[in-house]
């Protein structure tokens, strides 16, 4: 029970119900497959800064949650189930002053996504400055991926590492003149065989 801790600014729930899959050390899965949190578990939190929810098997995020921290600068879920989650969203309308937001390594056991899906909700977050989306696992980088994005003037490094990318339209980042850090690394893409193309980079789209 968190009710009383009206000024807990920092709150760490990691590593209680860990994704198993490759894990690199011994790992029990969780009798439930997932951490049960209760929908109103943060509500007195009204000071909370800071949340770390990453490596619990957590497969949806009830927007009452957020209810009540509006002041919450930085939320961590990585390492989760959530890439159905991350098209929908609905929560980010409550997390209005997020500056750093990680959902890498979400991705669904043996799925490869043809593309990115991004929540409309992402527009909403207009203080985000760091938005890490590594490991969710998909085919091509097209246009209109990010468009959720577009509104977001303060967002500076979009981490789109370690997701076996292998087709990626660059002219995307024109659109975001903000951006100082883009990181590709830990992908498939190169330069394509073909006609050579300025705005993108594939190796083998047809694989």
């Amino acid at each position: 029970d968190l009710s009383a801790l009206h000024n807990l600014e920092i709150l760490d729930l990691s590593g209680n119900c860990p994704r198993c899959y490759n894990a690199p050390y011994p790992c029990i899965p969780c009798p439930k497959s997932t951490i049960e949190i209760h929908s109103k578990a943060f509500y007195s939190l009204k000071n909370l800064r800071i949340l770390r929810l990453h490596s619990n098997s957590i497969q949806s995020i009830p927007s009452s949650w957020f209810k009540n921290t509006r002041n919450l600068k930085k939320l961590d879920l990585s390492q989760n189930f959530l890439i159905k989650e991350i098209g929908d969203a609905q929560f980010l309308k409550f997390t209005p002053s997020l500056v750093e937001l990680d959902l890498s390594f979400n991705f669904e056991l043996k799925m490869y996504s043809p593309s990115l899906n991004l929540s409309k909700s992402f527009s909403s977050l207009s203080n985000l400055e760091t938005l890490r989306l590594r490991g969710y696992v998909f085919k091509e980088l097209r246009e209109g991926n990010l468009d959720p994005l577009l509104s977001l003037r303060n967002l500076t490094i979009l981490d789109l590492g370690t997701n076996f990318i292998k087709v990626a339209d660059l002219s995307v980042f024109k659109k975001f003149p903000a951006l100082k850090l883009i990181d590709l690394s830990v992908n498939k893409i190169s330069p394509s065989s073909g006609e050579s193309n300025f705005y993108g980079f594939c190796s083998n789209p047809r694989i």
